[in-house]
């Protein structure tokens, strides 16, 4: 009889490689039938902006992988820019029509939205430089600070989002509200 016992850094050896074989460049598309429960859309989409924020530090570490930075530009352009839309537009306005006075929601969507408006420059600001790296060209020091400084960013504000908001959301918005969030968001995303 052959037994095979398992050691603490087989376990660890084999979770690494199960890291290694992910793609880290690569920002996984959402399944659009999750637009039928629109938190977890969202949740998903905040995890799809954690993956953006994992490239962009490879960047702002000087590795390129132009598929990867051209799926991160695609990413920002778009699906990014729709994400924000769906939260400024239909998200927040619902968790205030929502969400009773002493939740204090109004105060924490106006900060999520003030950081939004700030994103949105320094995102056009980024799509010259990410298209310098496109190019061939090195970030100079400024640059990889920029790109660095944004991801942090990124992170900071998605955990935000899904240590408060996400929860709040769940509580506080009954069916007939994240039916109404649903449509928005597949309205902005099909045309349907």
């Amino acid at each position: 009889m052959n037994v095979t016992s398992h050691t603490p850094n087989d376990k660890a050896d084999a979770a690494q490689e199960s890291r290694e074989a992910i793609n880290p460049w690569d920002i996984e598309p959402p399944s659009p039938e999750l637009l039928g429960n629109p938190i977890e859309f969202l949740f998903v989409e905040h995890n799809r902006q954690r993956q953006a924020a994992n490239i962009l530090h490879l960047v702002a570490d000087g590795e390129v992988n132009k598929a990867g930075v051209k799926k991160l530009i695609d990413f920002l352009e778009t699906d990014f820019a729709v994400h924000v839309a769906d939260e400024e537009l239909c998200f927040f306005p619902l968790l205030l029509q929502h969400c009773p006075p002493e939740d204090n929601i109004d105060k924490l969507i106006e900060r999520l939205a003030d950081e939004h408006k700030k994103d949105e420059a320094t995102v056009t600001g980024m799509m010259s430089m990410l298209n310098d790296v496109l190019a061939g060209e090195k970030f100079n020091d400024k640059a990889s600070r920029t790109i660095r400084g944004f991801a942090e960013h990124i992170l900071q504000h998605l955990a935000l989002e899904n240590a408060v908001l996400l929860p709040i959301a769940r509580a506080r918005l009954d069916d007939k509200a994240l039916c109404a969030l649903s449509d928005m968001m597949k309205e902005r995303r099909l045309g349907s």
